[in-house]
């Protein structure tokens, strides 16, 4: 087809021509060179837009996006297909923006935003379904069926995907069908079935090269090297990856072709041959650094660590384990932000709709009024008696209905208020499982790890010895750390006792690592016991307490430090104090720790105030 394109070209005269062989070959190439695709492509947009065809500008530029897709360069497909999206919009153009938001949705499940792909996803499938265009509706069930895969409900996901395997095999869509069968894999693995997953897996194969579908068919091979992979047998895991980066490199398949290279340096990693792993490793780094694939990264930063510790350079190793943690951390933020502004904002529209439903009644009760006061005047002509009995029935009769509408209406919304804190708190405790399950037992593997080296280079010279040293210490105080998160993330609201049991803690230990130092901790017997703050705050006052007795143990060469809690009017003031060397607080350089505490005093609406003077000491006063 394409050579048949090619000479097609060489014989036309006009543009418009020209401008369609030139999309068509931009179409063909994309599944076999990307390269040579984002060519033709330009060459069509060019012509397009000399032409002034606005619809076949908004596919020229879309069919760019597609290419931009298959190298893994969302970032720039996403921008081109909501060029192409405006377009299509200014002209009503119906089945073209329907296609659009398939292709976004595909942007968002690739970046693993699971809510955002579903809306555009939703939005495709209702119109591929009112117009009866049952294959590509076929095609987004199975991606919908991906994103319950990706949420976990695995019964769910395997019911779509069957649903179209059959669809796609009976109307013989055998690219659809290969695409369908790598997801069905998957599924049979989360459900630790493997003989299926490998069954779906090389028929996949098979269906894929009578097509020529190359991106299914590099992640079916990916994903039968990490299956045996996984069953140790490393000969044939490596056998299938290589096979998927051969497949992946040809068609310049960028993200994926790093995540074939990942899985590669895990085997080599698991065989010990750590100087094969090392430059995979990297590689897969910077394509997943430039598309910001977060769990890949991750996966990343966590092979490289062992990798470094056993070239004896513990820089490398304190390096990438900060980046880990930090990644970790960022994420889990990023998570927790979201499952947050999904539930505040599906409460407030319901309390909208709770509002809307009152002023409703407000409205019923005012024109009721109106109605018998009309009524009224009518009365004193004839039957005043009888027409005021009966308005009286009537109004009685009304005001207990607007009466139970008020009811229903405020008791829905406490209704949909708790239904938010549970649905929250769920949130919270399952983070807090995730990152004990998951995390928690990372660093510890990471510590036993550093461990074994030491134990391993016990004749070592002294700075390496010192340096995992340094590496253990900070990867338990980060254990240190997460128990502390773990703690607020699991509770709604932390008492007064319940902060000061954390902080006499954290105090006990500061006290055991500095044993030259006097530490007292007094609470001011007029605080109330009831006393209690949200798990933010709580969190948000531990942590600037904890950063000021950390600020005096590493600067201050205090010989005392102290921690009180008082009674300010109605307020709970908190002051640390050291007897230390002090510092000139206004020419001074403000570091992170400073700042760090003014942000979590700013977020939960309280003051701080830092007073030093040099040789007279040092006082962080909280007031919440």
């Amino acid at each position: 087809m394409i050579d048949s394109l090619k000479r097609e070209l060489k014989t036309v005269q006009d543009d418009k021509s020209k401008a369609k062989i030139f999309g068509d070959l931009t179409w063909y190439y994309s599944s076999i060179s990307t390269d040579s695709a984002l060519v033709y492509g330009e060459k069509a947009m060019q012509f397009a837009k000399k032409l002034n065809d606005s619809t076949f500008l908004a596919q020229t530029i879309s069919d760019n996006g597609v290419v931009y897709y298959l190298k893994g360069e969302f970032d720039t497909a996403e921008k081109l297909f909501k060029q192409s999206l405006a377009i299509r919009a200014k002209i009503h153009d119906s089945a073209g923006i329907a296609s659009l938001n398939y292709k976004i949705g595909n942007i968002f499940y690739k970046r693993t935003l699971l809510d955002s792909s579903m809306v555009y996803y939703l939005k495709a499938l209702g119109f591929y379904e009112r117009n009866k265009v049952v294959t590509v509706a076929n095609s987004l069930q199975s991606n919908i069926g991906a994103i319950y895969m990706a949420l976990k409900n695995y019964d769910k996901a395997l019911e779509y995907f069957n649903k179209n395997a059959t669809f796609f095999e009976d109307n013989g869509q055998q690219e659809l069908l290969s695409n369908t069968l790598v997801n069905k894999a998957s599924v049979y693995l989360y459900k630790k079935d493997t003989v299926q997953a490998i069954s779906c897996l090389k028929k996949s194969i098979e269906t894929s090269k009578q097509v020529n579908a190359y991106p299914t068919l590099g992640s079916a091979y990916n994903n039968l090297g990490s299956i045996y992979s996984d069953k140790k047998n490393y000969q044939l895991a490596k056998q299938y990856i290589l096979k998927s980066i051969e497949i992946r490199e040809k068609a310049n398949l960028g993200t994926e072709l790093a995540s074939s290279k990942l899985t590669l340096a895990g085997i080599y990693s698991e065989l010990g041959d750590f100087s094969k792993a090392k430059p995979l490793l990297l590689n897969s780094l910077k394509v997943f650094k430039n598309e910001n694939v977060t769990d890949k990264l991750l996966s990343v930063y966590l092979q490289l660590i062992p990798i470094y510790a056993y070239e004896s350079k513990p820089d490398s190793v304190s390096y990438y384990t900060n980046l880990y943690v930090k990644e970790q951390a960022l994420n889990l933020q990023e998570k927790m932000q979201n499952v947050t502004a999904e539930l505040e904002t599906k409460y407030q529209t319901e309390k909208k709709e709770s509002q809307i439903m009152a002023q409703r009644a407000d409205i019923a009760e005012k024109e009721l009024n109106l109605n018998r006061k009309n009524t009224q005047l009518i009365g004193l002509v004839v039957l005043v008696v009888v027409i005021a009995i009966f308005t009286f029935l009537i109004y009685k009769q009304q005001k207990l209905k607007n009466n139970q509408l008020k009811k229903e209406s405020q008791l829905k919304e406490a209704l949909i208020k708790i239904e938010s804190q549970n649905k929250l708190q769920e949130q919270r405790l399952r983070i807090s499982r995730d990152l004990h399950d998951n995390i928690g037992a990372q660093l510890t593997f990471i510590i036993s790890s550093v461990e074994n080296l030491q134990y391993g280079f016990k004749n070592a010279n002294e700075a390496v010895v010192n340096k995992l040293e340094s590496i253990s210490a900070f990867t338990k105080e980060t254990i240190f750390e997460l128990r502390d998160t773990i703690w607020a993330m699991n509770k709604n609201e932390i008492s007064l006792d319940d902060l000061g049991a954390r902080i006499s803690n954290f105090i006990e230990r500061a006290g055991l690592a500095s044993s030259s130092i006097e530490f007292q901790f007094n609470v001011d017997e007029q605080l109330s016991k009831e006393l209690s703050f949200s798990s933010v705050q709580g969190m948000n006052i531990y942590r600037i307490i904890q950063e000021a007795i950390n600020n005096a143990l590493k600067y201050a060469e205090a010989k005392s430090i102290k921690v009180q809690f008082q009674k300010d009017s109605d307020r709970l003031k908190i002051e640390i104090y050291d007897d230390g060397k002090g510092f000139d607080y206004n020419t001074v350089e403000h570091g992170n720790g400073l700042n760090n505490m003014k942000k979590r005093a700013i977020d939960m609406n309280a003051e701080i105030h830092v007073e030093s003077k040099i040789n007279l000491g040092t006082s962080v006063i909280l007031i919440v």
